[in-house]
């Protein structure tokens, strides 16, 4: 009764506020009740920003007829669009150029009369209101012409006045009114104050079962599910450090960069306590060098959650970074408070450095939600998406290490890693059997998979997928992610190869907790059909042994170019029967993949290659596909912290 009662009393506020949205706006004509007007304006823009400006994001804008226009930003994430012979409503979507995070999503309902050009920002407040305009939450929704049709112009000012009264505090804290705000229709320039600052505190996160959250990173342990039947009746809470704390990082970490220091000689903005996956180099900790960070350009620090541990303020960070090969990624890593802020370059001052997870291991966990395809008709292999933790634990890294159990929300018992029998992979690989105790040597483990699985959902409701009960790398039974903390802590141990304790890690997930039913949410890739049945049916003219294997898939989600970024492509197969082997064999993808054509890649596989590009075994080709035999091909990725793996497999 309550949250129908405060819906109402918005809905209500609605006629009184219209007025004060269209003047902060720019006038929008017509009422919102199917009065159309004639349109003037000859282009729409804005500026797209999430935490930082995105430089060369692909902005989209498909129109009421299902008409799409793409354009490029500038150097200040800025986009122009014509409107000549276009219809309202818009739904406009911009996707980095790297595609690291979530595409943003905007709207027009209405294109204002005049001949100014219309402003409709693209940016996480923006994405929140193209959210609550649906019913699943998922913003994506709106690609379809049916479900844009009923965005109106006084759904868009109920969104806006809900998104308002529950970002009162922080719009407060930045000097903006608590009323007649209008993230999409208000200009702003992206520097971290004022509407900018809003957006750098606030994240819109995947909900476990599909749609999207709202959280700010004051306190994650509250959060807003986004949809049409979203509320004011939680106001989210203002940090209490400015946006930009964190700016001065950036310009400290790219001249360290340029000089070879990514480590804790980088003072002011690395701590001389500095340690993270092992390592006090910044570089060396997310898995490279100092080299291959020799000219990299830091972007904007973005800061997803503020946390306590030890009775220590911290802040769990995202840092952007372009390499000089022009190669996007983001690292995470810890902030701290400095007891005395340092003054730097430009009379700025640093009052916070980055400190590390504090781990003496190299290891990652993220969420992880994978879709399981399969080519072949046994009865047991039921298309399906699960969802869970991805573990990754080096053995380059990690040399003394042979085995490590992982503990936390959302295990409800520990969950156990060892060396693998399969050749073409460098980490762990989970436990073919539940466990209670530390593997010893030679004991291995034949799943050949790191994703740990809590929850399973099949694709069709004529089929039912049910997990043996004893694998180590299904959950005994389902878990609800919506019980699961955001950015919640894994206590890692690692153990030797007799099974002797060599210590422990926290390490915090990044990512949004998810239940599989958030697969049919996601924007997958596909692999073309055409490979497909060559490589992965039995009959193919590919199916026969090969030593390396040319894979090609397409990024196209509703013609547009949004499913998330492949960044590394796997192939695992295991011999028939009749092999004199038993190996499986692995292979990776290394360098960026070739885009063919637009939405379409290619990359090529060598068998035995691991993921470092390290070619582990010799003469060890993909067996042929055979009775008894399988192969798999992963097209993983990751966005905002969460991996994604597109799995096509046929077992013989």
């Amino acid at each position: 009764m309550y949250r129908s009662s405060m819906r109402t009393g918005i809905a209500a506020a609605v006629a009184c506020a219209v007025l004060q949205l269209s003047a902060c706006s720019g006038g929008d004509s017509g009422t919102g009740s199917g009065t159309t007007t004639t349109v003037t304006a000859t282009s729409v823009g804005g500026t797209v920003a999430s935490g930082t400006a995105l430089v060369g994001a692909t902005v989209t804008l498909t129109d009421a007829t299902g008409t799409q226009v793409s354009v490029t930003t500038d150097t200040k994430g800025a986009y122009t669009i014509p409107l000549s012979g276009l219809t309202a409503p818009l739904l406009i979507v911009a996707k980095d150029a790297a595609g690291l995070s979530a595409p943003l999503y905007s709207v027009l309902a209405q294109v204002p009369a005049g001949s100014a050009p219309a402003v409709a920002n693209v940016t996480t407040l923006t994405t929140a209101i193209a959210a609550m305009l649906t019913a699943s939450g998922n913003a994506g929704d709106l690609a379809s012409t049916a479900t844009l049709a009923k965005v109106t112009l006084a759904n868009v000012q109920l969104a806006t006045i809900t998104l308002d009264t529950i970002l009162a505090s922080i719009l407060t804290q930045n000097g903006l009114q608590t009323s007649g705000f209008d993230p999409i229709r208000t200009a702003f320039t992206p520097n971290h104050t004022g509407a900018d600052a809003v957006i750098d505190t606030v994240s819109v996160v995947p909900a476990a079962s599909g749609g999207s959250l709202l959280v700010s990173n004051a306190a994650t342990g509250t959060t807003i599910a986004l949809n049409s039947k979203t509320t004011s009746s939680v106001t989210l809470a203002a940090p209490s450090v400015a946006a930009n704390y964190l700016e001065p990082l950036a310009s400290l970490l790219t001249a360290c960069a340029a000089s070879g220091t990514l480590n804790t000689s980088c003072s002011p903005a690395i701590d001389a306590a500095y340690l993270e996956g092992g390592s006090t180099d910044l570089a060396i900790a997310h898995g490279a060098t100092d080299a291959a960070f020799s000219g990299a350009v830091f972007g904007s620090p973005r800061t997803l959650a503020f946390f306590t541990r030890n009775g220590k303020q911290l802040a769990l960070v995202r840092l952007p970074v372009t390499l000089a090969s022009g190669v996007a990624t983001v690292l995470y890593s810890i902030a701290q408070p400095l007891a005395t802020p340092v003054t730097v370059a430009g009379g700025t001052q640093l009052s916070w450095d980055l400190i590390g997870d504090q781990s003496s291991y190299a290891v990652d966990i993220n969420s992880q939600v994978t879709q399981r395809s399969f080519l072949d008709t046994r009865l047991g292999d039921v298309h399906r998406y699960e969802s869970g933790l991805a573990i990754g634990i080096s053995t380059t890294l990690n040399p003394a290490v042979y085995s490590a159990s992982v503990t936390g929300p959302g295990l409800t018992a520990p969950v156990w890693l060892t060396r693998r029998t399969a050749l073409g992979n460098s980490t762990l690989g989970l436990t073919d059997a539940a466990t209670t105790t530390a593997p010893v040597s030679p004991a291995t483990t034949s799943s050949n998979t790191a994703l740990y699985r809590w929850s399973w959902e099949s694709l069709s409701s004529s089929a039912t997928f049910t997990p043996s009960t004893t694998t180590g790398y299904y959950a005994a039974q389902s878990v609800d992610a919506s019980t699961v903390p955001l950015y919640a802590t894994y206590v890692v141990t690692f153990y030797d190869k007799n099974g002797a304790q060599l210590g422990q890690s926290s390490v915090i997930n990044p990512g949004a907790p998810l239940n599989a039913v958030a697969g049919s949410a996601v924007q997958w890739p596909t692999l073309l059909s055409d490979f497909a049945t060559q490589f992965l049916t039995p009959t193919g003219s590919l199916a026969a042994q090969q030593y390396a294997m040319s894979v090609t898939w397409s990024s196209l989600v509703n013609g547009l170019d949004v499913a998330y970024p492949v960044s590394s492509v796997q192939i695992q197969a295991t011999p028939g029967t009749a092999d004199a082997s038993t190996t499986t064999i692995d292979g990776f993808s290394n360098g960026t993949p070739n885009n063919t054509t637009v939405g379409q890649y290619q990359t090529t596989i060598s068998a035995g290659v691991d993921a470092t590009g390290t070619q582990t075994c010799t003469n060890c080709p993909f067996p042929a596909l055979t009775t008894g035999g399988s192969r798999a091909v992963l097209l993983g990725g990751a966005q905002s912290g969460v991996r994604y793996y597109n799995v096509t497999q046929y077992n013989d």
